[in-house]
């Protein structure tokens, strides 16, 4: 029986488990802007074998668990105050340091092939508008929003719901942002690569890209919704089951609607490649 219910939010299966995100950034399935979705309806939309994926979760999980020391922050069961500290030191001054970065690259690239390739020109003009939201939405979280959350959880003082979905608005935005910087940007390939700076410019944007999925899935599914569960807006346990059998009358996991996954159940070779590469890194990370 599969331990991965395909009834669960991608943003919970994400705050379960942050070693799903990178699973999820391949099969572009949205688990910062698009959370709220369930395994079944974003595998759904993508087109994917919904059975394929959770065998897919199910080995990851393995990998992960098996590698020594492996424990990942829980950010579901931190303090509000210790998760937007978090969320400034690793997202925020990490983006305050690539946003320059990738313009300065962009420059470049721009001044050397813009003639013959116009589209690095709209490329340029995207990645502006998506900083020109960013740094004012990043000052914004750490002046008004956070010390908000912060005093929630502190002392109980309520915040208005306009203020949240405001933030909410911005990250689709922002999300919006991404997707047309990808797609601009020939999907990140690199051998559209024009010369080495233009490598590390479609380099510099894919890490931009992961970072802020992981930075708004962190805002959206795990502050947010803390937040919101501490204004009496929202459920008060924490979003995924302690257990896998607690949802197991779901109609999501009728026999009829999913095929089990079975035991040894072959993946696609590019599946099995990915997992075999994932697990090699984990085992090397300091």
């Amino acid at each position: 029986m599969s331990t991965i219910d395909p009834a669960g939010t991608l943003g919970e299966l994400v705050a379960e488990r942050p070693a799903r995100a990178p699973l999820f950034e391949r099969l572009r399935l949205d688990y910062c802007c698009g959370g709220s979705q369930t395994l079944a309806e974003a595998c759904r939309k993508r087109g994917l074998e919904i059975d394929t994926v959770r065998v897919m979760l199910e080995a990851l999980d393995a990998a992960s668990i098996e590698r020594e020391g492996f424990e990942p922050t829980d950010w579901r069961r931190a303090s509000i105050a210790e998760l937007c500290a978090h969320i400034v030191e690793a997202h925020h001054n990490g983006l305050r340091e690539s946003l320059p970065r990738i313009e300065a690259l962009l420059s470049t690239v721009v001044r050397v092939h813009g003639s013959e390739h116009p589209e690095l020109r709209e490329l340029q003009r995207a990645f502006a508008e998506i900083r020109g939201e960013l740094e004012p939405h990043l000052a914004r979280e750490e002046s008004v929003l956070f010390p908000a959350c912060i005093e929630l959880e502190r002392r109980g003082i309520g915040i208005e719901e306009a203020l949240l979905e405001e933030h909410e608005r911005e990250h689709a935005s922002v999300g919006d942002g991404l997707a047309a910087l990808r797609a601009l940007g020939g999907d990140y390939s690199p051998q559209q690569a024009l010369c080495g700076t233009h490598r590390a410019l479609l380099d510099a944007l894919a890490a931009f890209e992961r970072d802020l999925h992981q930075h708004i899935h962190e805002e959206n599914n795990v502050l947010l919704r803390r937040a919101r569960e501490l204004n009496g807006l929202g459920p008060s346990q924490p979003t995924r089951p302690d257990t896998p059998n607690e949802r197991a009358e779901s109609p999501m996991n009728a026999p009829r609607n999913h095929r089990r996954a079975k035991e040894g159940e072959s993946l696609p070779r590019c599946c099995e490649t990915w997992i075999v590469e994932q697990t090699r890194a984990w085992a090397v990370r300091p």
